[in-house]
């Protein structure tokens, strides 16, 4: 007996002390929030304008990103809170690319692809949601997707890996946690609560104390790298495969489990027009005879004989990026595309600063979309195919892995043969021609020069420039020139919205005629912006404009259902008017009076339609009232003349 009670006290001993660190962290933790420390950072939140729908969360990055730097955002595409039967919902993960950097708006293949779409599915309402963020890799994909689950998705589309070694928390970044991606998940999954955001933010202080040479200026390539020389095969790359074939592996298992179909990108970079970033040779290699060997070669006599001498180079250390892309480039020069291609190839995967995705990354996507049945979209051959002598380069690429426009169409073209074939094919919907879909991306001047000048912001900095370069300074050698170039400088400095810039580039085209591009900005404006009234509103007088007034009367009907106006019920009165359908106009024309009784004009066109219609005793009382609220309108007074000169019906 007395031994059953030392036990027992034992375990109540044991128990007490289990229990008071537990308790200790659950008073700390009751305590963070009581005071308000913290957040949680939802992926998805309600838009303030329209709470019917809801939008990325534009603080979501914080998630992965320390407090102090300056997170990245992506694509702000919003959809509706509830989802009814007539809604197509598709999600977009990534990176920078699948964000569509630098254009991002209509530039981004996911808004082509979404546009596209819509007209192939007239009976359903489309929705791509792009949750794509820059310097992200398969940890932040991983981590959205209960979020996106959350929002009953239809399928989800993937284009992913360049970023796995220095995207947020990959091995080689500067936000690493280790290379064990399960303690790193573990953290993601914990990361809301208070204590934690207590020690990183701790973390984060202690670290910019220590590293204060990075300074505002400073893009997020630059504050993402720590590890700067990643060799191919080595302990830290091997982990960075591990890392994404595992975190893949769960993201397509994940999916399946719910049914939910996924289309999944092979990765694509600038194979041609861009040499390594950072080329280094084996241990065991003479830096001097190598470097010796390498200028000889560049200095032969001829481009065969070069490109020998090259092989002759390589084969004094096979580890060299740089040899490989002289290589490829001198192979380029004599027409062997092939080979050259091969070589370029080489170059790129043996790049130590690894910022584009090696052929390894494309193997494991392939094996686990197969074993995952995923459905494999090879975006990566698209864009060979479409490339000139098929070696992706400059024609397709902006730098070292972003598409251009033509590039990011390649992109959504390939994404729409797949989604077409799988599943809107089946029911047999319209299939837009690429040539169709290729004229109407919604893409405009001031996107195009906004993204120019990212793109030049970027490519003044590491690792385009030396590490201890100072920022370039922009000059404003374009302000001015165009009313496109000046709104989108306004736009890069700040002092504009896009919203306002688009808007004002669509009025400049409505004014001037060019009513195909006004068209387009509005209809831009209405993709960012569905929610609103206002771009169905500008879309339809453009189409008025044109003369397409049955596709008007639709834009109009859609900004009226989202909000009821007396000047969009005017705008129909008169469209209706001018179709001839006297008694819609009267009804649209009515309720405009009503909505706003002080407009003279809304009552003067009610008289007229009246009067149109043969009803010239309605038609006096809504002179009468016209002439009430302005006894001098011109147009009116001359009715009221018409009205009471008008011959004595005969009895």
């Amino acid at each position: 007996m007395p031994q059953k009670d030392g036990i027992e006290k034992k375990g109540v001993f044991y128990a007490l002390m289990w229990s008071i660190p537990v308790l200790f962290f659950v008073l700390v933790e009751g305590g963070l929030r009581v005071i308000g420390f913290g957040q949680d950072y939802p992926l998805f939140v309600p838009v303030q304008a329209a709470p019917d729908y809801l939008v990325m969360n534009r603080e979501v990055a914080y998630r992965y990103f320390n407090q102090e730097v300056r997170v990245p955002t992506g694509l702000h595409d919003s959809f509706r809170a509830e989802k009814d039967s007539a809604l197509v919902r598709i999600f977009v993960q990534g990176g920078s690319s699948a964000a569509g950097y630098p254009y991002y708006y209509g530039g981004s293949f996911s808004r082509m692809l979404e546009q596209r779409l819509q007209q192939s599915w007239p009976t359903r309402n489309v929705e791509l949601v792009n949750v794509a963020m820059a310097a992200v890799n398969s940890y932040t994909i991983l981590d959205q997707v209960n979020d996106i689950l959350a929002q009953s998705p239809d399928a989800v589309l993937i284009y992913a890996g360049h970023n796995e070694f220095y995207g947020a928390l990959g091995v080689g970044s500067s936000q690493s946690l280790g290379s064990n991606r399960h303690i790193v998940n573990l953290y993601l999954r914990l990361q809301s609560w208070r204590i934690l955001q207590l020690i990183r933010n701790g973390m984060s202080q202690a670290a910019q104390i220590l590293s204060r040479d990075q300074g505002s200026s400073s893009t997020l390539m630059e504050r993402m790298v720590r590890k700067q020389e990643i060799e191919l095969d080595s302990d830290v790359y091997q982990s960075g495969m591990q890392q994404f074939r595992g975190n893949l592996r769960s993201i397509l298992n994940r999916y399946k489990q719910h049914g939910v179909p996924v289309f999944i990108g092979t990765v694509a970079s600038n194979e041609r027009t861009h040499p390594p970033f950072q080329s280094g040779l084996m241990a065991s290699t003479d830096p001097e005879q190598w470097d010796s060997a390498y200028d000889e070669a560049l200095r032969s006599e001829s481009l065969p004989a070069a490109a020998e001498r090259m092989r002759e180079v390589i084969s004094l250390d096979s580890m060299a990026a740089q040899s490989w892309f002289a290589l490829g480039t001198l192979l380029d020069k004599q027409g062997d595309y092939v080979q050259a291609r091969q070589a370029y190839i080489m170059a790129k995967d043996l790049d130590q600063l690894r910022f584009r995705a090696t052929e390894e990354v494309n193997q494991i996507i392939r094996a686990e979309a197969e074993n995952s049945g995923a459905i494999l979209v090879d975006t990566h051959t698209s864009l060979r195919n479409h490339a000139e002598e098929n070696i992706i380069g400059s024609d397709l690429m902006l730098e070292h892995l972003h598409p251009n426009l033509e590039g990011y169409f390649v992109l959504a073209d390939a994404f729409y043969d797949a989604i077409y074939g799988y599943w809107i094919g089946g029911e047999h919907m319209n299939y837009i021609p690429r040539e169709v879909a290729r004229s109407e991306v919604l893409f405009t001047q001031v996107d195009s020069i906004f993204g120019e000048l990212r793109l030049q912001k970027l490519l003044s900095s590491w690792p385009f420039q030396p590490l201890d370069t100072p920022p370039a300074r922009i000059l404003d050698t374009n302000r001015g020139s165009s009313i496109a170039e000046e709104l989108a400088h306004a736009l890069d400095d700040g002092e504009m919205t896009w919203f306002d810039a688009t808007n004002q580039l669509r009025t400049h085209y409505a004014e001037q005629g060019a009513y195909h591009l006004a068209l387009k900005a509005s209809l831009a404006l209405l993709q960012e912006y569905p929610y609103l009234p206002l771009p169905y509103a500008y879309a339809a007088d453009v189409l008025v404009a044109q003369g397409r007034l049955d596709e008007a009367v639709n834009y109009y009907g859609a900004a009226n259902d989202l909000e009821e106006s007396a000047g969009i019920h005017y705008r129909l009165g008169i469209l209706y008017q001018r179709k001839r359908q006297l008694e819609l106009a009267e009804e649209h024309l009515e309720r405009a009076a009503i909505l706003d009784p002080e407009i003279p004009e809304f009552q003067f066109q009610l008289a007229r339609n009246h009067m149109l219609r043969g009803d010239w005793t309605r038609a006096s009382e809504a002179v009468q009232e016209l002439l009430q609220l302005n006894p001098t309108h011109e147009p009116g007074l001359a009715l009221q003349r018409l009205l009471d000169n008008r011959p004595e019906p005969l009895n």
